[in-house]
């Protein structure tokens, strides 16, 4: 790796664990609740946006047999993140540098699809076309957990969040709030299985794609 990638590299991961700063002070044990609503022993994961790939580490340690592939459009920081998992767990995981919103994967393979802080980072539209490849890599009764940042309980909390948000998130963020995110799942083609928001500043859903699936989101859906 050269000096420009890894200067590029270190500005990505700072950026990140900037961005998380709000996780790490106020909802430790958030990602792992997420691993831990995923059913038992998925064959198939795809992490969707994976960024430094803490959910995919966490998924490693929990399902050491499963076949992780972890998408982001970086593939610096996807270099990072299957070195990152290999040296905690000593898994291989498949890393794949796409754009999400329209994959070369096989329609129907996974078991489940992770989504996790990565959302609130797009457009209404392009959320929609994620979701709906999402829903489309998903076997039929497959498994979608998608989180992401909620309204903080607590008058300081939630002014924190909101000064938070102002300077450091896209003004769209607060689109995902007030049923927002889980509309926009829904309207995807996804069956919600539940919806949690007592998790520290997460909004956690769980939805399954139904037998007879009619995934929309993404007009440009195909089968390879």
């Amino acid at each position: 790796m050269s000096i420009f990638e890894r200067l590029a590299l270190a500005g990505y991961t700072l950026k990140s664990d900037i961005v998380s700063v709000p996780l790490k002070l106020f909802g430790r044990g958030v990602r792992r609740e997420i691993v831990r609503a995923a059913g038992p022993e998925p064959a198939v994961i795809v992490d969707l946006l994976t960024g430094t790939g803490s959910a995919a580490l966490l998924y490693a340690r929990r399902f050491p047999e499963a076949r992780i592939v972890a998408v982001d459009r970086d593939p610096r920081i996807l270099s990072f993140v299957s070195r990152r998992v290999e040296a905690d767990t000593g898994k291989r995981i498949e890393i794949l540098a796409a754009d999400a919103r329209d994959l070369m994967l096989p329609a129907g393979a996974a078991d489940l699809v992770n989504i996790s802080y990565g959302l609130h980072e797009l457009k209404k539209l392009d959320r929609s076309l994620v979701l709906g490849e999402a829903c489309r890599l998903l076997k039929p009764g497959g498994q979608l957990l998608v989180a992401d940042y909620g309204e903080a309980g607590g008058i300081g909390r939630r002014f924190a969040m909101r000064f938070y948000f102002y300077f450091s998130e896209p003004r769209w963020v607060k689109e995902l709030f007030r049923g927002g995110l889980e509309r926009q799942v829904a309207d995807a083609g996804f069956e919600i299985v539940t919806v949690r928001r007592d998790l520290p500043m997460t909004q956690l859903i769980e939805a399954r794609k139904s037998d007879e699936p009619a995934c929309a989101g993404a007009p440009h859906l195909r089968l390879i």
